[in-house]
């Protein structure tokens, strides 16, 4: 299945897995409806196409890190996925984040320059060990993040 990234625009470009027909389509009305969709081609083929609606492209990770929240704790962390403004992990341990902490995060890009992001994140969702937070300040390693993501 394609993932196909919207972006602010809402304007997608879909491309026929068999002929290569390229379609430009205004996906606006999907935005509050399913994200997996079929497609069809005018050659007649079908495929299934799932439409992302992040204003950024989100890269699945295996990096190990640590977190700490002032007068909560610490802890040992799984970041699964991160991208230019929030970031998804995990912790090893129960915790006691709470919606909207403001949480310091440490980890360790897996890029050959092995960058080390040390910043803070404030978390936005929370299911069981597994956490979302948004980041507060960018500017310390926006280039670095640049980077590693379009890598």
């Amino acid at each position: 299945m394609n993932i196909i990234y919207a972006g602010a625009t809402n304007h997608v470009t879909i491309t026929c897995p068999i002929c290569g027909l390229v379609k430009n389509k205004d996906i606006t009305d999907f935005k509050d409806t399913h994200k997996r969709l079929k497609a069809k081609c005018k050659c007649g083929e079908v495929f299934r196409i799932e439409l992302e609606f992040r204003r950024y492209y989100r890269k699945k990770v295996r990096l190990t890190g640590e977190y700490y929240i002032q007068e909560k704790g610490k802890g040992e962390i799984l970041v699964e996925d991160i991208s230019m403004t929030g970031i998804r992990f995990s912790t090893f341990k129960i915790h006691n984040i709470s919606k909207d902490d403001t949480v310091e995060l440490k980890f360790t890009l897996d890029n050959p320059k092995k960058t080390e992001i040390h910043t803070l994140a404030k978390t936005k969702w929370i299911v069981d060990r597994n956490v979302g937070a948004q980041f507060i300040d960018l500017k310390h390693f926006k280039q670095d993040l640049v980077f590693y993501l379009t890598a």
